[in-house]
């Protein structure tokens, strides 16, 4: 993934864990994907300051935006990329 010099390889695992799993708890989140709570709690905060997830409730539940449904498809389009100039 060449995402933004501000994201980190988390950040696309977090945000295609709530793509699949939406709206989800961020210690439900942390769990399926094997990371600490606070992690995962601050790189959501990274990812809302950058408009990718967004809370649902006050209860601290996230959900993917418009915008970080449009990064995770362009990531799948530059991995079917990579791997079909592999393949070759």
């Amino acid at each position: 993934m060449s995402g933004p010099n501000w994201m980190r390889s988390a950040d696309e695992r977090i945000l295609r864990q709530l793509q699949e799993e939406r709206p989800d708890y961020l210690a439900l989140v942390a769990n399926r994907l094997g990371m600490h709570l606070r992690y995962v709690e601050r790189r959501c905060a990274v990812l809302v300051d950058h408009g990718m997830v967004e809370p649902v409730s006050g209860e601290v539940v996230y959900r993917t935006t418009e915008r970080g449904e449009r990064f995770l498809e362009e990531a799948e389009l530059e991995t079917e990329t990579a791997d079909t100039a592999t393949s070759d």
